[in-house]
């Protein structure tokens, strides 16, 4: 009966109802975090909330040209493959190799599973029915996992990674803006990704946080923290990435923005540490 009263609840109405629980839910993972400590990890999803918004506020308009949007979210993708490589691999490995090896295969395979698993087509109304806005929720849920991890056991990193999750949602925002409003959907779905970066990264980081201090636990939570990064970024620059509304584009026109973000990384890793 339950699930018959909430199937009859018109498509709208119910995404608006969700996303306002999915809001609550926000507000008091940012406020646990913040009494926990963790500012880093609260001030990341609050960027990254705010930049998927604004690039969804845009993207819900009439249709223009998506080039920009693609080229920035190959810039994000780049930068993050490029964090996990000169950064959270390297760091992972000098506590105990293999078994951060097993925990970035673990990450990837998760990552993976994840994103097929959302791929499923969809034809009903309403935003739990659009495949992209699924992937992009879990997508997003992966990065959450990722910072809470990351945080957690380097708390003296720099909020400097933080600037390709705000590069990322940006464009991701837009595309999948566009989707919802092909459909007829309610932009309110967008509610759904935008938080869900703090909703997972805070719970992530008080229990990463309260684990006792050992070098193996620490070698697996970056090992796993570095394959869903990785596999978020490669996501980002494949021409399925959860915020692609473009699956046509050349390979080619997507390499110079990835190649730019890794060297905007690289740069802010030596600038600011």
């Amino acid at each position: 009966m339950a699930r018959a009263a909430v199937s009859a609840v018109p498509g709208p109405d119910r995404d608006r109802a969700i996303a306002t629980g999915v809001a609550i839910a926000f507000v008091l993972a940012l406020v646990a975090g913040a009494m926990a400590g963790y500012d880093k990890v609260v001030f990341i999803a609050v960027t990254g909330g705010f930049a998927m918004f604004a690039g969804a506020a845009i993207g819900y308009r009439p249709a223009g040209d998506g080039w920009l949007w693609q080229a920035l979210d190959g810039v994000a993708g780049g930068a993050m493959i490029a964090a996990a490589c000169v950064l959270l691999l390297p760091k992972a490995m000098t506590l105990d190799a293999p078994i951060a090896g097993v925990g970035v295969a673990a990450g990837l395979w998760a990552g993976l599973a994840l994103h097929h698993a959302c791929r499923a087509p969809r034809h009903a109304r309403g935003a739990l029915h659009e495949s992209r806005l699924l992937a992009l929720t879990v997508h997003s849920a992966g990065v959450g996992l990722v910072i809470g991890l990351i945080y957690a056991r380097l708390p003296d990193l720099g909020v400097w990674l933080g600037t390709a999750i705000v590069a990322h949602k940006l464009p991701a925002g837009y595309a999948v803006a566009r989707r919802l409003r092909e459909r007829g959907d309610a932009l309110a779905g967008v509610t759904w990704p935008a938080c869900i970066v703090g909703i997972a990264a805070v719970p992530t980081a008080l229990v990463v946080g309260a684990l006792p201090p050992s070098i193996s636990v620490a070698a697996a939570c970056q090992g796993v923290a570095t394959g869903i990064f990785l596999h978020v970024g490669l996501e980002c620059v494949a021409l399925d990435g959860p915020g692609a509304d473009d699956t046509t584009r050349a390979s080619a026109s997507i390499g110079l923005p990835v190649l730019t973000g890794m060297g905007l990384m690289l740069v802010l890793r030596l600038a600011i540490g």
